[in-house]
């Protein structure tokens, strides 16, 4: 019989399932200021899902599963999007890497 892989599934399929798995059973700490920010310094306002912060954390988790070993610069070119900023170098937010990575 052969076996299923994470590459096998629908990535949205998984991705929606894990994130309600990840609200469900409570693993995962949400911080306080998720309803205050924004997915990214381009957009203008705030997603309006209220489980955004578990379908990220479940997306980044897939990411490095299939891609792994993988760096803050790769999930920089998918999650983060380019606003230009002249000289001013580009930044990315660490937390959501660093609440599945507590170790690093």
């Amino acid at each position: 019989m052969p076996s299923v892989t994470l590459k096998d599934v629908d990535q949205h399929k998984f991705v929606k399932a894990f994130a309600s798995f990840l609200k469900k059973t409570g693993k995962l700490r949400v911080p306080e200021w998720v309803d205050l920010v924004k997915t990214s310094k381009a957009k203008e306002l705030a997603p309006y899902d209220p489980d955004w912060y578990y379908v990220r954390c479940s997306a980044v988790v897939r990411h490095i599963y299939i891609r792994s070993p993988v760096g803050v610069g790769s999930l920089t070119k998918i999650f983060g999007s380019r606003k230009r900023n002249g000289t001013k170098p580009s930044h990315f937010c660490r937390y959501v890497l660093f609440s599945f990575l507590p170790s690093i």
